[in-house]
Parts: C-alpha cells; structure tokens; sequence
C-alpha cells in the first residue's frame, strides 16, 4: 500500500509539474511572439529549463501510470474507457 501512496504522490506531482511548465512555455512564447521581440538570454534558458522539467515529469508520469496499473489492476487490460484516456493523453 505504501508503494502505491508514493507511486500516486509522484504521478499527481508530475502531471502538475507538466502542465505548469507547458503553460508556462507557451505563455512566454506567445507574449514574446506578440511583442515581435526575441526573449532575453535569461529567458531562453529558463524556458529551455522549463522543457528540460516538463519532458522529465512526461517520463515519470508514463511509468509511475504504467506501476500504478500493474500494482492495483495486475495489468493494462483495464477496459476502453482507459485507452481512450491513454489515447488522448497520447495526443496530448
């Protein structure tokens, strides 16, 4: 039962992590694009930081889903409204 506290602990901090540093990339982006102005050099890298974070969290958060399907349901057999979700989150 621990492993799947932490397993969900580590899920739910690394989705948030990634939609954080998503929304935050584009927002950059799109304001910079808007202004017709490059980004600073302290920008670039704190946006290149913010790719670097959120791919990481990307990672974690397809293995830790994948353990958490494997130590409560046995298996990835859990049905079509789960592809479905995978599937989008995929697209995503």
């Amino acid at each position: 039962m621990t492993t799947v506290i932490i397993l969900k602990f580590l899920h739910y901090l690394s989705l948030f992590l990634a939609g954080g540093a998503g929304i935050a990339n584009g927002l950059l982006a799109a304001n910079h694009m808007k202004a017709g102005l490059p980004p600073a050099e302290p920008v670039q890298k704190s946006m290149m930081t913010m790719i670097r974070l959120g791919l990481v969290a990307l990672v974690v958060l397809w293995l830790t889903g994948f353990a958490l399907a494997y130590q409560i349901y046995g298996g990835m057999n859990l049905g079509w409204a789960f592809h479905v979700k995978l599937l989008g989150a995929t697209g995503l």
